[in-house]
């Protein structure tokens, strides 16, 4: 058994990630991980050199697949992305089995970053670039050039595979790294050390920052983040939006999104505005809450015993003869009922009141605009004869010994780290 620690370490085959692999072999217990995105006709030869190289050496090898292509088509998203988003899916997997992932970023990269973020519109948590250990992922060259690499790759003998795509510059970063930078140098040959000089120092800013904020603002809530509305009263207003939606979306958000957020201080309760690849933000009562927007389910399912998927919910309905759970336990179920999501005109009795229309029963209870549409019901044409989860019609009450539980749990939404933090 090694006493070395463990590292799992992102090896696509070219220059930066075999040199990473050599310099980190005499250190660690490495595990290697390949990524193919089936982007390009030759990723299966990268594999397949990897994976030799490692068998060669006698080092763990590991490989994961996405089709890049299909999945960029799908979400919309550009395949730059499509791809970043695989590999940090993988790496948030992996650093929770090795404690940390290595990626092979180096000082240029962390330099176009940089220039990315400021073309953007960044703030200065945009300037920050690339930390060297972070979140379970450590970059061991970051302060190395591509010079540097280079030189080494040379002096060690080390062998790669060459990405053609590193050289297509319809890829934003790699217009920085081909027209950009190497322009800039031309008069200013010590830019990507400025820019990494300037990131380092962007980053003790933001630390210092961060210890003036009140962590107590800002409540994860797994599929949603809630902002309190004190926060957007304070100077530090933006740096909430910005970390609060980070959680959701690792991007470095555009100052001009942030002041779409920062005008819901003083909208109706219900108005939402834009951020990027899906999320939103919305005003709700005392908060602001970002979440992605989901798209309503329309199917619907006839009263059933036992458990069957509805959109994004299991609906659970069990016979209980003598057992009553309030809000979720209801007899005389008329024939025609169907579980579905909410329409226009649906009306609700609920235990011990009088007929209103759903819609304000749902204002009544505070239930926020956007989650209306996802609260399952159970109907008998525009009645609702339930609230599942929640709460039963009067209608419904239990008169008899024959009843059912109904309730339901929600299915695990994926979509965290959707965005494009232009750093893997």
């Amino acid at each position: 058994m090694s006493d070395k620690p463990k590292i799992a370490a992102m090896v696509s085959g070219g220059m930066d990630s075999m040199v990473m692999l050599s310099m980190l072999l005499p250190l660690y217990s490495v595990t290697v991980v390949h990524v193919n995105h089936c982007i390009r006709k030759e990723a299966d030869l990268d594999e397949n050199f990897v994976k030799n190289y490692c068998e060669g050496i006698g080092v763990p090898f590991l490989s994961y697949k996405f089709d890049v292509p299909e999945l960029s088509r799908h979400s919309g998203r550009s395949i730059e992305t499509e791809a970043r988003l695989c590999r940090r899916k993988v790496a948030d997997e992996l650093k929770h089995i090795y404690g940390e992932v290595a990626f092979a970023h180096h000082a240029d990269d962390n330099a176009e970053t940089v220039l990315m973020h400021i073309f953007r519109g960044s703030g200065i948590d945009g300037l920050r670039g690339m930390r060297e250990r972070e979140n379970g992922i450590y970059r061991p060259l970051l302060r190395l050039t591509r010079r540097d690499i280079q030189k080494y790759a040379e002096d060690n003998g080390i062998p790669f595979v060459t990405d053609a795509t590193n050289f297509d510059d319809t890829y934003t970063r790699n217009f920085i790294r081909l027209k950009v930078l190497p322009l800039i140098e031309t008069r200013y040959p010590a830019v990507v050390g400025a820019l990494n000089s300037l990131a380092a120092l962007a980053t003790e800013n933001s630390d210092t920052l961060d210890e003036f904020m009140d962590d107590g603002m800002i409540i994860d809530c797994g599929d949603e983040v809630k902002l309190n509305l004190v926060a957007l009263e304070t100077p530090l207003k933006a740096r909430y939006v910005a970390k609060a939606a980070k959680i959701l979306m690792p991007v470095d958000v555009e100052r001009k999104q942030i002041e779409r957020v920062l005008k819901l201080s003083t909208a109706q309760n219900g108005k939402s505005v834009d951020m990027v690849n899906g999320l939103k933000a919305f005003r709700e009562y005392d908060n602001v809450v970002f979440a992605f927007q989901k798209t309503p389910c329309l199917d619907e399912i006839d009263f059933f015993v036992g458990q069957r998927q509805l959109g994004d919910v299991v609906i659970c309905v069990r016979k209980t003869l003598g057992c009553l759970i309030k809000g979720k336990t209801l007899s005389n179920i008329p024939d025609g009922s169907v579980f579905r999501y909410r329409r226009e005109g649906d009306v609700f009795t609920p235990f011990g009141s009088k007929r209103k229309l759903l819609s304000d029963y749902f204002t009544d209870k505070k239930i926020p605009k956007r989650l209306r549409d996802f609260v399952p019901l159970l109907c008998c044409g525009n009645e609702v004869l339930a609230i599942v989860g929640m709460e039963v019609s009067d209608r419904c009450r239990v008169k008899d010994e024959q009843s059912y539980v109904i309730d339901f749990t929600k299915i695990k939404d994926n979509k965290h780290s959707q965005g494009d933090s232009n750093e893997d």
